[in-house]
């Protein structure tokens, strides 16, 4: 349906600034389903006048002008050719921006979708999905018509970059530079963000890009740890302690000498055992169990949680000089059709044809409500693979699963007030509410309008 460029067409931008976006953002449609499986999911239109969608270039009458497509990077905005395929008619929608709404009407021969819904017109807001019926798929949202220079490897368009981050909107590019930035830093790092969000993934990232990366990246789950062995875990110990025959162990700190600690749920070590950090983020130094001398380690750490900073000792959290919030995949909806793509070719690897979401199972899943990130994006890609065909589609029992998702109860106004009373932090209030993070407790207060102090 639509033109593609040259999947190798990539953009590059050298400048070492974080990638935070500096432009006031405006209403943009962003293409995420072509019917052909387009290279050109991911590329965005800004809804500054007012402009029609449809194939070409050419004018008629007095219609406004076609809407222009491009590939928005930062320090780097390319235009991209003309909408282009059968299905989409040279005058499919008038488009009209007023103030945070777009303004839509039909006139084309295809269908016009709003959210799902067949209308001949209506009135569009950010978070909305917009499709000509079995030809291409959009979605509205706000972003800056810019994003600040940013240092990163060039990469194809819309796939994964170096690390494995997939994702062109700005709050994906957001991340890559405050990771980027880490990664330059010798600072120990704290990730924080609920599950699925990708935590591990970053933490790799950091490593990679960091001058340690020819070095050992040791990566543990402290939470998997048994409390009794935690500082054996950790230090490691000389050969024949606790116990005669017993091999030396270096342990994770030593293991990870020159490289990087990856701590995954750090927050979960008991106050005592975090206590225990503190010498070795100071200046790498520790001990092993039966040994009497400290011995040094030159070892970056980089922890996570997704509990929230207010869970970790306070100084140790002082220690974290660097800290990175991830932002969850219901404030990056853009990105979500691209990751689905990249999913379901992992899925197809396992030996199955590869096959891509249909237009309708990729607008549900832009429009879901995640709690468990890419882990519950998977999920649902992995029960609409079960059924043949020649796309991915929305089957029964994606449509059961969603519907199960959508009928957990919000909390009400009053229970989350009740809830921040009896609980020290909002982490805690978030788990009592059955919220998955304190992230999805602050978007639901916002849209309730509940203030706590």
């Amino acid at each position: 349906m639509l033109r593609d460029l040259d999947d190798s067409t990539t953009l590059t931008a050298k400048v070492a600034l974080p990638a935070t976006g500096c432009s006031v953002a405006v209403l943009h449609l962003v293409l995420v389903w072509a019917a052909d499986g387009s290279a050109r999911m991911g590329e965005v239109a800004a809804l500054t006048r007012a402009a029609c969608l449809g194939r070409g270039t050419s004018r008629a009458g007095n219609d406004p002008p076609k809407l222009e497509f491009s590939r928005c990077r930062p320090g780097a905005t390319e235009p991209t050719s003309a909408l282009e395929g059968n299905g989409l008619s040279r005058r499919q929608w008038l488009l009209r921006p007023q103030g945070n709404a777009l303004e839509v009407r039909n006139v084309g021969k295809n269908v016009l979708l709003h959210n799902g819904v067949q209308v001949r017109e209506c009135v569009a807001h950010a978070g909305d999905t917009l499709a000509v019926d079995g030809v291409a798929l959009f979605f509205l949202e706000r972003r800056p018509r810019v994003l600040q220079s940013a240092e990163f490897e060039p990469f194809t368009f819309g796939s994964p970059d170096e690390s494995g981050l997939i994702g062109e909107s700005a709050e994906a590019w957001r991340l890559r530079g405050e990771l980027g930035h880490a990664a330059r830093s010798s600072a120990h790092v704290l990730l924080l963000g609920s599950s699925g969000a990708g935590k591990e993934l970053c933490a790799r990232a950091i490593h990679q890009l960091s001058a340690r990366a020819p070095f050992p990246l040791v990566s543990r789950n402290a939470a998997t740890i048994p409390e009794s062995l935690v500082e054996a875990e950790l230090f490691g110990n000389i050969r024949d302690y606790p116990n005669a025959g017993t091999p030396a162990r270096p342990g994770l700190i030593g293991q990870a000498h020159r490289g990087t600690l990856f701590l995954d749920e750090i927050a979960e070590l008991r106050e005592t055992q975090q206590a225990s950090l503190l010498r070795v983020l100071d200046a790498g130094e520790y001990q092993q169990l039966g040994d009497a001398k400290p011995r040094t380690s030159d070892v970056r750490v980089v922890a996570a949680t997704n509990r929230g900073p207010e869970c970790l000792k306070h100084d140790l959290l002082a220690r974290f000089t660097e800290r990175i919030e991830l932002p969850p995949l219901n404030e990056r909806r853009a990105d979500i059709a691209l990751i689905a793509r990249h999913l379901a070719d992992q899925i197809a690897a396992g030996g199955s044809a590869t096959r891509s979401p249909s237009l309708q199972l990729t607008e549900r899943l832009l429009r879901h409500d995640y709690r468990a990130n890419v882990r519950e994006l998977e999920r649902l890609l992995r029960l609409a693979a079960r059924e043949p065909g020649p796309q991915l589609e929305l089957t029964p029992a994606v449509e059961a699963e969603l519907k199960i998702a959508a009928q957990i109860p919000e909390p009400a106004a009053e229970s989350i007030l009740a809830a921040l009373a009896r609980s020290p932090n909002a982490t805690d209030a978030a788990r009592e509410l059955g919220l998955p993070s304190r992230y999805a407790l602050y978007r639901l207060m916002k849209r309730l309008g509940v203030k706590a102090e």
